[in-house]
């Protein structure tokens, strides 16, 4: 399924940034580490800055999510996010990351009401965003002639099924796919039609482990998890989770490695009472000297 998608689809030259890595990674280079059993490495990012520390750390895929709506907005549900709001983000982080290989979200919105929306949306991505793939939420039949159009275009697609946050409504909440026998079946059935229709890859959101194992044994494309256990062929989390940026509960699949949120108060906090106390800019070190026959001749001027 993969080199079905290479074949209609040739990555753009993308904006180089004083960081100088290997090139871009294309699908091919995504599919060599399925194929070879290696753990794909996905992040969520959503502007220049976590995207260039995305591009550091030599993260395999940065996905630009419409999770961006709460994270980086404020906004309740990623269902409030427009298109053109979405597209900024886009750009930025493709401006920030020259390593990892594209993905961007399809909003709410912005491809349910026709083939034409959805056509249209995906060159607008492709074309200003410079992104390499689009990533849909849902397996459902009325999501596969989309896709399938879009992958006809050459532009590559990542199927997303179980906890698909655009459906919230829906299924009743951000809660755990899978825990009925029907929910089960829904699910792999929905992923092997997103197979057969040529999607290069699936997120597994919040389903039980034994049920991504299952799902990953029987597809011949990778399966990256999250909330779905350590049995798919990668995983992905969203930069803000991970690097502990917000002041606010965290999912239970959320491992955080590091307290920016915690780090970044008490420097701010302590840049506050240093520029109180006269601390800060101390004189030498964050100022610049001016000579004294200038200073001199100002000085009689004004």
């Amino acid at each position: 399924m993969v080199r079905i998608s290479l074949r209609h689809f040739t990555t753009r030259s993308m904006l180089r940034s004083s960081y100088n890595p290997i090139k871009r990674k294309t699908l091919a280079d995504i599919s060599d580490l399925y194929e070879n059993g290696k753990p794909i490495a996905m992040v969520t990012s959503h502007d220049f800055i976590t995207s260039k520390m995305v591009e550091h750390a030599k993260i395999d895929i940065n996905l630009i999510g419409d999770s961006l709506a709460n994270t980086t907005l404020g906004y309740q549900d990623t269902n409030e996010l427009t298109l053109d709001e979405f597209l900024y983000h886009v750009k930025s982080v493709q401006r920030g990351n020259s390593h990892s290989f594209l993905v961007a979200d399809l909003p709410f919105g912005s491809f349910e009401k026709s083939l034409e929306q959805a056509s249209e949306t995906c060159i607008k991505l492709v074309q200003q965003g410079n992104i390499q793939a689009i990533k849909i939420e849902g397996g459902q039949s009325e999501n596969l002639p989309v896709i399938k159009k879009i992958i006809s275009m050459g532009i590559p697609v990542m199927g997303h099924v179980g906890l698909t946050p655009q459906r919230h409504n829906e299924l009743g909440g951000y809660k755990l796919q899978g825990k009925t026998l029907e929910s089960c079946l829904k699910i792999y059935n929905e992923c092997l039609n997103l197979e057969k229709i040529g999607v290069f890859a699936i997120v597994l959101e919040c389903i039980p482990n034994k049920l991504s194992q299952l799902i990953t044994e029987k597809l011949s494309i990778p399966t990256i998890g999250i909330g779905a256990g350590p049995y798919t062929s990668g995983q992905v989390l969203v930069v803000s989770d991970l690097l502990g940026m917000k002041d606010c509960h965290q999912a239970k699949f959320v491992k955080k490695y590091q307290d920016f949120f915690k780090s970044g108060v008490e420097g701010l906090s302590q840049y506050k009472e240093e520029v109180e106390s006269g601390q800060f800019p101390e004189l030498d070190s964050h100022g610049y000297k001016m000579k004294k026959d200038l200073y001199d001749e100002l000085k009689k001027i004004i």
